[in-house]
């Protein structure tokens, strides 16, 4: 009897682990892999959705709307390397553009074309937020008196959306 009862407990032990070996291999083909946001990126030129936050918030800034926000950004990865193309309206009323790099502001390199301004820059990890500061000045017949300040904003740039 006791031999009938050990064979019956190693073949029910037996079914369980094959049970349990067939459920991990399908979750395992049935788990997401890894997101663009995880994945290293190809070398190319992409368009990517980001979003501009109000200084040290999860709050959107003025500035990721359209009036003064052109999206989606370009995206060109080279050599494991990224930079952004970021396209401002107003080109008159952008006066500065500098981007955090390595703890300093630096002023990012820039093209205009019609009323537009394109700032080009580096981001070292684009799951990372990107500290600019951006100096607006717009005329006292626009704005119905001197205006001139420069934010301190965050863009955040969604892989998921390449």
């Amino acid at each position: 009897m006791n031999m009938t009862m050990n064979r019956m407990e190693k073949g029910t032990w037996l079914k369980a682990l094959m049970i349990a070996m067939i459920v991990a291999l399908i979750g395992a083909l049935l788990a997401p892999g890894a997101s663009k946001a995880e994945a290293a990126i190809a070398d190319g030129t992409y368009l990517i959705d980001y979003t501009v936050y109000a200084n040290g918030t999860n709050n959107a800034s003025y500035m990721d709307n359209s009036e003064y926000s052109k999206k989606p950004a370009t995206l060109i990865v080279s050599g494991g390397k990224a930079t952004v193309k970021v396209t401002l309206n107003h080109k008159d009323w952008i006066k500065s553009f500098k981007t955090q790099q390595n703890g300093t502001y630096v002023a990012a390199a820039s093209t205009t074309s019609g009323d537009t301004v394109t700032y080009t820059f580096p981001v070292s990890n684009l799951s990372n937020k990107v500290n600019a500061q951006i100096r607006v000045v717009v005329p006292a017949d626009v704005a119905g008196q001197p205006y001139d300040h420069t934010y301190t904003v965050q863009y955040l740039f969604d892989q998921d959306s390449i």
